[in-house]
Formats: structure tokens, sequence, C-alpha cells
């Protein structure tokens, strides 16, 4: 995890830094990494660099060389999207991976 600048509402509590879990693909974080990152650090805007399609998650910014053109799964970011854009492609994000239900 990487921040930049001196963020002040950084949760220095965190409640935990050790995740117990299963191992999955290769590139597949724990699913329980983002909702720590989360609780990090609430309320700010996060960037995953180097993400793939499953990576995507709401209210984050995925880049990658594998994800597909854009895919917006806040409301907000997609409409401000078509406004910049109106003719750019704005997919949905991929459905959920039924192996990790």
């Amino acid at each position: 995890v990487g921040m930049k600048g001196n963020p002040e509402n950084l949760n220095r509590g965190l409640d935990c830094d050790v995740i117990v879990a299963e191992v999955r693909a290769t590139s597949h974080k724990p699913d329980e990494i983002y909702g720590i990152i989360e609780r990090l650090s609430p309320g700010t805007r996060k960037i995953e660099l180097f993400g793939r399609p499953h990576n995507v998650q709401p209210n984050w910014i995925t880049l990658g060389n594998q994800v597909d053109g854009v895919r917006l799964v806040d409301p907000d970011l997609i409409a401000a999207f078509k406004k910049r854009y109106p003719d750019g492609n704005c997919m949905a994000p991929p459905p959920p991976d039924p192996g990790l239900a």
C-alpha cells in the first residue's frame, strides 16, 4: 500500500495486519485486502496498478494492460465519464467470479 502526501484521515489503529486466506489463482489477491485498505483510509480515492478484470472494485480505479477498455462501477464516475467522453465506450464491470463465492 502506498500513499501520496500526508493523509489526515488515515486509520492508524488498523484492526488487522495479517491475512489468513486460501491460496487462489495467480494474481488473485485475497478479497479481505480490499476491506482492510478501505478501513485503513476510509473515504479516499484508491487506485490499483497492474490490475486485471477480476480486480475491479467499487470506488477504485483499476489500471492494467489486461483490463479491456474502461469499466466503471461507481454511478458518479460513469456519469462523469459519459459527460466528458460522449462517444467513449464505458463497459460494465465483469460479473463476479462464481469460483470465488
